[in-house]
């Protein structure tokens, strides 16, 4: 009986399919991010991939809430959200294909070569399309108090995504850039087709009210959204950037780093399944704010830990924790606006995380030169004012 009510919850087949369209985002960036480097030196733009990244993320910064208020106003005028993730999909399709084709047919003295550049961009844009209209579609196939296990999957299948990186990233740059862009861009485009059969419009309950699109939306809540994915972004990327590879390197001898990077994504994505049916049981907003608390403090003792059975115990912590954090955080933006606002609300997480990408790359020009313990440092007192927007926002609810 109780499985039965649990299942009525959620809508998993939809859920699924959003997830489905998360994991071909992961591709996509992940092949994109790999042979970025290759084209832009073969067209005499060597070391431009770093202003590129910052840029990206600065556009993102405005993309990403356009996006998702867009994605409000069209479901209220139409009672969908599915034609802007349809051709924001078409269109990063197409523009991902036309990268390698300018890369292969392109000439690399002419002054159309900027042309490249042009599209590296408008791509990044396409992508900034659809994401958030994506994600917030949780909030129709979920209840607020189980949104968290939904999310759950789509973490879950990202990370595997994000695992197959440090494995086979050879070998995805030996298929050569027409080969690998042309599989991300079957791959969305399968995504979002798999999206469509499984009715994107469903929903647990009938759409509130018109007159609920109009409610205002609390720029203090928004505004804390926004912080709270700027300081997970700064947090995320001092641990992955460079806390980790730092540990692995000097306290696990012997082990390929790479490989225990892969290992790691692995395990974070099994984990926020876990992560996911705890956060339904504890409460989202406490799992989120255990979540950041404790992985700032392990942050600090991770980078202190000396031998192999400190430094394991510590990273399977942290593995732990930083599941919570990335299944909950969502769900909290969603919880902080009205139902018709998700998009805007997960826009405006998005945002506040590309800001802080940004940022930390303007920042930290070099991070591996910078300390492993100022780094841990930076990214537990990130993690610690990202809580503050927690217990802040739950106030203000």
């Amino acid at each position: 009986m109780k499985q039965s009510q649990s299942q009525s919850l959620i809508l998993w087949r939809q859920v699924g399919g959003v997830a489905a369209l998360q994991a071909a985002i992961t591709l996509t960036w992940m092949l994109y991010r790999l042979y970025l480097p290759q084209l832009l030196a073969g067209f005499g733009f060597a070391g431009f991939d770093r202003g590129i990244t910052i840029l990206e993320d600065s556009l993102a910064i405005t993309i990403e809430p356009l996006a998702g208020w867009l994605s409000d106003k069209q479901r209220h005028w139409m009672g969908t959200r599915f034609p802007l993730i349809v051709v924001g999909t078409i269109l990063s399709s197409v523009l991902f294909i036309a990268i390698p084709a300018i890369f292969i047919f392109g000439n690399p003295v002419s002054p159309l070569r900027w042309m490249l550049l042009v599209v590296i961009v408008a791509w990044s844009i396409a992508m900034g399309m659809f994401r958030s209209p994506a994600v917030s579609l949780l909030g129709q196939y979920a209840t607020q108090t189980q949104l968290p296990q939904a999310m759950s999957l789509l973490v879950f299948v990202g990370g595997l995504a994000a695992a197959a990186r440090p494995l086979a990233g050879d070998f995805i740059l030996n298929l050569g850039p027409a080969f690998a862009f042309a599989i991300g861009s079957f791959v969305l485009l399968g995504a979002v087709a798999f999206l469509r059969a499984v009715n994107p419009d469903a929903a647990l309950s009938e759409l509130p009210p018109e007159s609920a699109i109009s409610e205002r939306v609390s720029i203090t809540a928004l505004g804390l959204v926004a912080v709270t994915g700027m300081a997970v972004a700064w947090g995320s990327r001092a641990m992955g950037e460079r806390i980790l590879p730092h540990v692995f390197q000097t306290q696990i001898a012997g082990v390929d780093s790479k490989l225990l990077m892969a290992g790691f994504s692995l395990a974070l994505a099994f984990a926020s399944l876990l992560a996911g049916v705890i956060a339904v049981r504890w409460g989202n907003q406490r799992t989120l704010l255990g979540g950041l608390v404790a992985t700032a403090v392990l942050l600090l003792v991770m980078v202190f830990s000396q031998g192999f059975v400190m430094v394991a115990a510590t990273v399977l912590a942290v593995i732990f924790t930083n599941s919570l954090i990335i299944t909950a955080v969502v769900p909290f933006a969603l919880s902080l606006v009205p139902g018709p606002r998700g998009g805007l609300g997960v826009g405006c997480y998005f945002g506040g995380f590309s800001l802080g990408m940004a940022l930390y790359s303007l920042v930290f020009v070099a991070p591996k030169v910078v300390p492993a313990v100022t780094t841990a440092i930076v990214g537990a007192i990130a993690f610690l004012l990202a809580g503050v927007c927690v217990v802040a926002g739950d106030r203000l609810k």
